[in-house]
């Protein structure tokens, strides 16, 4: 039988698909919150133990088109006999959960709910967590950076907030990140946080900023006439 490490309640590890999931270890005292296409591909043989599908499984792209098959997919889930946190609790699949939406919106007072991400994040809070590790969330995309990275930072923030340590795991991740015309860089200071920081150490405190820039000496060519 292979080694089980015990998991920790309180430490939670959110796997999305994008680029970095794969930096998640397979050996981990994290409880593993998976989604979506995990149903179908198993990833580096990553057990998750509460699998998310905020989406309508019937209603999903894949299956009205006929790619996947519903039957299939319900097999999958309950063959995988972990908790299936959903929009409804689904008479198919015994372990289903339907998300505590009530509870989340009177415990945290917004209904700001982006995509599933969003729900990891608060169903983790809901359940005390104290340390939240992100793998595969880059929120990059056209469509993902302009609709959704928002609440997913919100959600962030909230847990930031409540004294949860959240840590960002992967270079292509733009959650917390500013992609705007001169970078990460802080607004009105044209510079990255860490540069500012770094140079403080270096230089000391910076002096005054002068709006009105000091006059500058005259400097004057003194000719010397030697006899």
């Amino acid at each position: 039988m292979p080694f089980q490490i015990k998991k920790s309640p309180t430490k939670i590890a959110i796997c999305g698909t994008g680029s970095s999931w794969n930096l998640l270890p397979i050996q981990s005292d994290h409880t593993i919150y998976c989604l979506n296409d995990y149903v179908k591909t198993e990833r580096y043989g990553v057990q998750p133990d509460v699998l998310f599908v905020m989406d309508l499984i019937d209603e999903k792209p894949q299956v009205v088109s006929g790619i996947d098959n519903l039957g299939d997919i319900i097999q999958r889930i309950n063959q995988m006999g972990v908790p299936l946190i959903a929009p409804f609790k689904y008479a198919e699949i015994p372990k289903s959960e339907a998300f505590p939406l009530e509870e989340c919106v009177k415990e945290f007072g917004l209904a700001y709910f982006t995509n599933t991400i969003c729900y990891m994040i608060f169903y983790a809070l809901l359940k005390g967590a104290k340390e939240i590790d992100i793998f595969g969330v880059n929120q990059a995309g056209s469509h993902e950076y302009a609709e959704e990275k928002g609440g997913v930072e919100y959600a962030i923030g909230v847990a930031i907030g409540r004294g949860v340590k959240v840590t960002i795991n992967g270079k292509d991740s733009q959650l917390l990140k500013y992609k705007g015309k001169h970078g990460n860089y802080l607004y009105g200071y044209f510079q990255s946080y860490e540069n500012i920081i770094d140079s403080k150490k270096r230089f000391g405190e910076p002096i005054v900023y002068h709006l009105f820039k000091p006059p500058q000496p005259i400097s004057r060519t003194v000719r010397v006439i030697k006899e």
